[in-house]
């Protein structure tokens, strides 16, 4: 049994967890290739131009799995089992995919954000249709939730390390898959390592206390991914040099988001780079380098 998983959207935030429950369940897994222009350019294709870029991305990563695998894996939202602080997008994901790719073989599940049980639930689903029997999905989910904590506290224990860094410091706000995919976010990353800069990533602190200092910012904020930007700001704006927030087009929430910190966080340097997939690496450079002269002229009048 094979089972595909792309490398997009929810992947840079659960993909061990996913890895882990079918590996240990038996099951061949088949992992889409590092996004590139090509998966991007298939995907765009195949979507209407008002979706975000990383759900371009993502119907390119699952065009790129037709015909290698017994499943896809799908995950979608529900309201009642997350989709109050999930990204609307995913309440129809899998019905996008399955009218746009009519013969792909789905595997769905809800995500549960913060409902321990519903989750089992959806990945007990799951493992009764590969044929498995009760045992074998709670060993296989068990497995693969202390698989995802020990990589999810080895990220933790690198971001802490980086904090007491003397270099300059960036941290990096955004949804998981756009922070993380190489081909959203990949210039980014890189054009600051060339600059000598540390990256933080704010999905990469502890979960609960960023959610909670959030709070302080704005209570009634209610997607978790926004609610870790501005808790995580809130919380290392003394630690960090700089505040990079990435956005995609045409997501509202970000844009909310992003104008809240700039108006209620004024104690630390942010800027705003908005990714679409078109930008010119050029001009990112130059916006990114003027930006660490900024911070690092700042810095240096500070320590005076």
């Amino acid at each position: 049994m094979t089972i595909g998983i792309p490398r997009s959207l929810l992947y840079h935030q659960y993909g061990s967890l996913w890895e882990s429950f079918f590996t240990e369940l038996g099951c061949e897994i088949v992992l889409s290739s590092v996004t590139n222009e090509a998966i991007f350019k298939s995907g765009a294709k195949d979507s209407i131009s008002e979706c975000c870029l990383p759900s371009k991305v993502h119907m390119g990563h699952i065009r790129s799995l037709l015909g290698s695998c017994d499943y896809i894996l799908s995950p979608y939202a529900e309201r009642k089992s997350g989709g109050d602080t999930i990204c609307t997008r995913f309440w129809g994901m899998g019905d996008v995919i399955q009218h746009t790719y009519s013969d792909a073989p789905l595997l769905e599940f809800a995500i549960c954000e913060g409902d321990d049980k519903a989750q089992y639930k959806g990945f007990y689903r799951m493992g009764k249709k590969l044929g498995k029997n009760s045992a074998q999905v709670q060993r296989a989910y068990e497995y693969a939730i202390s698989q995802q904590s020990r990589r999810y506290k080895d990220k933790y224990s690198e971001q802490a390390r980086i904090l007491t860094s003397k270099k300059l410091k960036i941290l990096l706000t955004g949804r998981p898959y756009v922070l993380h995919d190489p081909y959203i976010c990949g210039s980014v990353t890189n054009i600051l390592s060339e600059l000598g800069v540390s990256v933080l990533y704010c999905d990469r602190f502890l979960r609960d206390d960023v959610l909670h200092r959030s709070i302080d910012i704005s209570p009634r904020l209610c997607w978790n991914a926004n609610r870790e930007a501005i808790g995580a700001i809130a919380e290392y704006k003394d630690y960090v040099d700089g505040v990079l927030m990435l956005t995609v087009f045409p997501c509202a929430s970000d844009a909310l988001a992003c104008d809240m910190a700039a108006r209620t966080i004024n104690d630390v340097p942010i800027a705003l780079i908005l990714l679409d997939g078109l930008q010119a690496e050029a001009g990112l450079h130059t916006r990114l380098e003027s930006f660490i002269d900024i911070i690092s002229e700042r810095k240096s009048r500070n320590e005076q």
